[in-house]
């Protein structure tokens, strides 16, 4: 009885083990995000169960490097918010998908097929998105799996674009790109839609309880983080200089991550259908 039992949690634990895998958002070279927001009164409930058993795998059978996630923001200015993205693993394979946002009627069924709703039914603006390249992703090999996606809002000095992103390329990825195997820094910029031009920093989290062992819930920052980037301060301080003033997190907080996280910032976490 007791080896049945063993054999049983064996079983529960490469389930599990699975199934966690496939949660997991890989991230790609170009990342589009819808910017539309629910309709008013609309069933957020009804809205998850289209995404998440009808849309989304119809979407992701039928398209071709792109796949389609739902996520939730469970910290951060933006929590409690629903986020559609689609993620293309190469530049080469967003431009086989349906030009401009993928999240309109039109895109949708191009992609997935005639569904029994349409994104019009839950989404008040559609054709709401934003484009996301990779900065430099020829500097990767590959790109994360992860289920916390922390988007921090990062507010570049406009005459200082093009030399931020030689910064990106030169010093900021080799560093914090490859920071640590649960969690890297990556660099986007947007390239179109609503917040073209803007740049987002993507904290790339292996895992909610991974997040645990630098930021705990309810508990303050761990020593982790500054053994972490306490050998990038040079780097930090070299950063702040292409930042708009008072739109990142300063020294004089304590925060080990100091310069490198923004004021505006949420974290999403990958949903699921179970």
């Amino acid at each position: 009885m007791k080896a049945y039992l063993i054999i049983l949690a064996l079983f529960a634990f490469m389930a599990n083990s699975i199934t966690t895998k496939a949660q997991r958002i890989l991230l790609g070279e170009a990342i589009l995000v819808s910017t539309s927001p629910l309709i008013k009164d609309a069933d957020s409930d009804a809205f998850k169960s289209f995404m998440l058993e009808e849309l989304a795998p119809a979407w992701n059978k039928s398209s071709s490097g792109a796949t389609l996630y739902l996520l939730k923001a469970d910290r951060g200015g933006r929590k409690g918010e629903l986020l559609t993205v689609c993620i293309a693993a190469k530049l080469e394979d967003r431009k086989k998908q349906p030009p401009g946002s993928p999240f309109n009627d039109k895109a949708v069924v191009s992609v997935a097929g005639e569904l029994s709703e349409r994104p019009s039914d839950f989404l008040g603006r559609p054709d709401g998105y934003t484009e996301y390249h990779l900065i430099g992703a020829d500097q990767f090999t590959s790109l994360p799996a992860i289920d916390l996606l922390g988007i921090h809002y990062i507010k570049v000095k406009p005459d200082r674009a093009g030399d931020f992103e030689k910064l990106v390329v030169h010093k900021l990825h080799p560093a914090v790109g490859h920071l640590v195997n649960d969690m890297n820094l990556l660099y986007y910029k947007a390239v179109a839609g609503d917040d073209k031009g803007s740049y987002i920093t993507i904290y790339a989290i292996e895992s909610v309880s991974a997040r645990e062992r630098f930021w705990p819930t309810g508990g303050k920052e761990q020593d982790i983080v500054k053994q972490l980037f306490g050998p990038h301060k040079q780097l930090a301080l070299e950063l702040s200089s292409y930042l708009v003033e008072d739109s990142y997190l300063g020294p004089e907080t304590g925060a080990g991550a100091a310069y490198f996280e923004s004021m505006e910032w949420t974290d999403y976490v990958v949903l699921d259908s179970k």
